[in-house]
């Protein structure tokens, strides 16, 4: 019998960025990390933050409110470092500072919707791919294949 696509189930895992909720798909993540200061790395684009070595890997580091052109001056101690591979091997990966990791949960297709109603700048607007209705908040999916694209060009 067809699996009815429809009611495949996705994990994500939430993350705060000044007090937006964004997900990335549970299976990219390969590490959540404290945060530390990345080493800066010359004439790169202005939301880089710099490198940071994990287990062997030089993974670049994106300031995501900065290249969501979403400003926030206010501290956060629950900060993080969320590693997620671009693809479906291990050899590409980016890291990505964000407030707070906030929840893992799973959702289906009628949890799902296409519209993005948050308005933030096109390029980054291109890289949502949905928004998931979750208790009283709104969840903004993130595809990470197309965000790894944004900042390669």
């Amino acid at each position: 019998m067809a699996e009815n696509i429809e009611n495949t189930v996705t994990s994500v895992t939430t993350f705060k960025i000044a007090g937006e909720y964004f997900a990335f798909e549970t299976m990219k993540i390969r590490h959540i990390l404290e945060y530390m200061e990345p080493t800066s790395v010359p004439l790169s684009k202005d939301y880089i933050l710099g490198v940071i070595n994990n287990h062997g890997n030089m993974v670049p580091v994106v300031n995501t409110s900065d290249m969501f052109g979403i400003k926030d001056e206010s501290e956060h101690p629950e900060a993080s470092i969320v590693i997620v591979a671009t693809d479906d091997t291990n050899d590409s990966l980016l890291g990505f500072l964000v407030d707070e990791v906030d929840d893992v949960f799973d959702y289906t297709q009628d949890d799902w919707s296409k519209d993005v109603v948050m308005q933030i700048n096109d390029t980054v607007q291109a890289t949502l791919s949905g928004t998931i209705k979750k208790d009283e908040k709104f969840v903004y999916t993130v595809n990470i294949a197309e965000l790894a694209k944004v900042i390669e060009n």
